[in-house]
């Protein structure tokens, strides 16, 4: 089957397979296996048990052994566990399908995509095929994610919690039907939502065959498994038929046969890609439908876009219709002999906070735990309720102990047998959006709320961004609405009317011109904000340890973590029977005026703005530079994104173009010069850095992490590192030096 019209055919042969490209506006092809089949373009020809070619619906797919199944690119085939992995991903093989395509027809009934793919409308509303079967479909309309995966369009990548980000998938044209063709047709069922498990919150969805469990922070998590028994820990689950049996984490059957218990994992948002309607602030209505006030005060939803609201609080109609009460119907005002049967109401569902704020700066992902890091900052560790270990670096699962010297997390229980599990990374906390909106230069207000004038001419702050102020001084009302002075209410046609807010008075500035994420030795020497200064005896001046609160030793160059002491003799820090080499002190940045700072490998825009080394300098709508995090890229002309070298900027479809091949890529977002690395962080690529007092390390070919040490020594395994002076020791899973060994870090 060939997609698309007005083609014409181009062959290649790579690796024995002829490569059939069709090349149109709506560019689409096929492969020419060995045996005369036929795959879709992106896909794989791969030979069957028969010994003739099926299709891999993976580009560049690795066939397996098997000759029934594939893996992504980059993968191995696993048949012992039906996994396709490599050194950082376990991801689920994918099965074969027969060259004969067969169409999955679109919900227009007038495009059609092939088998094993999904319909995903397009962003000029036709339709588009994403090249995967139960695909998510993104909400820029042109890309698209495996099943049980998120869109991140941000960082361009398809999210999971399970296998971690894999990049976004394009979506091509879809083939229009002849009218011939458009008879007798069964529509396709191919939205992402049909075969999920919704769960009784009515937010949250579970894959198929699986089963929604409440978790302890009440919301919902996904068993692996059909039909199956949430325990009472509200942390696993077993097969159906079984009970818990928590004491031992086992699941027993009547037979008494036991098996491991199942770990939930999170569900996922049915409203993500919906525009909830707001009630109020704890509950909401879907997209299309209307709030509407009970009789016992409380909120419901009307099924209808824009309803008007009836006064028994019971039923609504549509809009510019009026409820008769009488006769129980919705009238038309034009037209009284038009009636229509009021709507009933249904019950709204709560709002589901994403977030869980450790103070007013930071949050944590929800079903996650706020711990305290080394430097005192949050830290995230990924469990509901967690023991936050006393080394601020780990945290074990809810009623465990950290056991800092096995480096496992202990069962707390006394009755039955005791089990450990290893101990549980913590991961950075996210920074909330800045406090901080001024009013002007003595006055400002926090995030999320609106500057508004009092009668004095003071300042105020009305307790909701955007907000509308309203005429009397002292009162304000959400965006869209208008103030009712006389009602003393906020007004929006069409719906019911809700009390005006009060506004509160305004913060004053601070004077203080300390330097940003700069710790003050004295008047002009600083540190980094997570170093302790230490004074240098013998040159006479301050110098900055690279830890928190540390101890200065009394040689003056040397320092220890908080809790330890220094050993002069040994040169090391001692904390009972641990010991560590100790820190070299480094000089303290004196001010001098205004100064400007540039990298060694930093690209100069102009005498006082650079952008890091592997980026682009590109002028900004402003007029300021930005800096593009591509090696010698093009600006494109609305000063806002840029694409890669050799490429043209086609704003109007967002992508970038090579005019060779017609191969388009997203467009790149252009950073201010101010958002790269700054003079306390370390660059490891031209999108990624680390902390001064951290070293890059590489997860991956193509990914990076954060060692907690500086100038560290990153292992072979692209999962530890080492202090400097040591190294790494796979035999003792640790960091040897010497005679001397310690933990190594598990933290990339």
């Amino acid at each position: 089957m060939v997609f698309g019209s007005h083609t014409f055919l181009v062959f290649q042969v790579r690796a024995g397979v002829v490569v059939l490209f069709c090349v149109c506006l709506n560019v689409c092809g096929a492969l020419i296996c060995p045996d005369g089949g036929m795959c879709e373009d992106g896909n794989t020809c791969c030979q069957t048990p028969s010994g003739r070619y099926g299709c891999c619906p993976l580009p560049n797919a690795e066939c397996c052994s098997d000759h029934l199944h594939c893996c992504y690119q980059g993968t191995l085939c696993d048949l012992v566990h039906s996994k396709c992995v490599n050194k950082t991903h376990i991801l689920d093989w994918v099965e074969k399908v027969t060259t004969k395509p067969h169409a999955v027809i679109c919900p227009d009934q007038e495009s059609e995509c092939p088998d094993d793919t999904t319909c995903c409308q397009m962003p000029d509303g036709s339709w588009g095929c994403c090249p995967m079967k139960n695909a998510v479909c993104c909400e820029d309309k042109r890309h698209c994610c495996p099943q049980g995966t998120k869109c991140d369009l941000e960082h361009s990548m398809c999210v999971s919690a399970t296998y971690g980000p894999s990049p976004l998938w394009r979506k091509f044209a879809a083939r229009r039907r002849k009218p011939s063709e458009r008879t007798a047709v069964v529509p396709s069922t191919d939205s992402s939502d049909i075969r999920n498990v919704i769960c009784p919150d009515k937010i949250s969805t579970c894959p198929d065959d699986t089963t929604c469990c409440k978790l302890e922070t009440g919301s919902y998590g996904c068993c692996p498994m059909p039909k199956a028994v949430c325990c009472s820990d509200h942390l696993h689950c077993c097969p159906e038929a079984t009970t818990c049996d928590p004491v031992h984490s086992m699941c027993v059957s009547a037979n008494g046969v036991m098996v491991k218990m199942a770990s939930k994992i999170p569900a996922t948002s049915l409203k993500q890609e919906e525009k909830l309607v707001p009630c109020n602030e704890t509950v909401a209505c879907a997209s299309g439908t209307t709030c509407c006030k009970t009789q016992e005060g409380t909120w419901a939803c009307c099924p209808l876009l824009k309803a008007v609201c009836c006064e028994d609080h019971a039923h609504c109609c549509p809009q510019d219709t009026v409820c008769n009460l009488t006769a129980g119907t919705c009238d038309d005002p034009a037209d009284l002999s038009v009636a229509a049967p009021w709507m009933a109401k249904v019950p709204t569902f709560p709002i589901a906070s994403p977030n869980q704020k450790c103070d007013e700066t930071t949050s944590c992902p929800d079903g996650s735990t706020c711990c305290r890091l080394l430097s005192e900052k949050w830290g995230c560790c990924p469990l509901p309720q967690a023991v936050c270990c006393e080394d601020h670096l780990h945290c074990c699962p809810h009623d465990t102990v950290c056991n800092l010297a096995a480096s496992t997390c202990d069962s707390s229980n006394d009755q039955g047998p005791r089990f450990s599990v290893p101990l549980v990374k913590k991961t950075a906390a996210v920074t909330l959006p800045s406090q901080n909106q001024n009013c002007d230069e003595t006055s400002l207000c926090p995030a999320g709320t609106t500057c508004c004038r009092l009668t004095s001419g003071s300042w105020a702050c009305c307790p909701m961004p955007q907000a509308v102020c309203c005429a009397d001084q002292e009162h304000c009302c959400p965006q869209g609405y208008k103030c009712d002075l006389t009602l003393k209410t906020c007004v929006l046609p069409g719906l019911p009317s809700m009390p005006w807010f009060r506004k509160q008075s305004a913060q004053k500035q601070s004077d203080d011109h300390t330097p940003v994420d700069r710790r003050m030795c004295d008047n002009k020497t600083s540190c980094p904000e997570d170093d302790t200064c230490c004074f240098m005896h013998n040159l006479g001046k301050w110098g900055c340890c690279p830890l928190p609160k540390a101890v200065c030793c009394k040689d003056g160059d040397h320092c220890c973590p908080s809790g330890y002491k220094c050993n002069e003799k040994k040169t090391t820090c001692t904390k009972a029977y641990h010991e560590i080499p100790w820190y070299t002190k480094q000089e303290a940045r004196v001010v001098k005026g205004s100064e400007v700072l540039f990298g060694d490998e930093d690209v100069k825009c102009d005498s006082t703005t650079s952008c890091a080394s592997g980026s682009t300098c590109c002028k900004l709508p402003t007029g300021q530079w930005g800096c593009c995090p591509l090696v010698n890229a093009v600006c494109c002309e609305d000063h806002e994104h840029c694409c890669p070298q050799g490429y043209t900027c086609n704003l109007e479809f967002g992508t970038c173009i090579k005019p060779s091949d017609s191969h388009s890529v997203p467009l790149t977002r252009l950073q201010t010069h101010t958002d790269m690395c700054s003079e306390e962080e370390v660059q490891c690529d031209a999108s990624t850095r680390c902390l001064k007092t951290q070293s890059c390390c590489r997860l991956s070919d193509s990914t990076w992490a954060c060692c907690p040490y500086k100038e560290a020594v990153c292992c072979e395994d692209m999962k530890h590192c080492c202090p400097v002076g040591y190294k790494c020791d796979p035999e003792v899973q640790g960091c040897t030096k010497a005679s001397t060994s310690m933990w190594w870090e598990d933290t990339l």
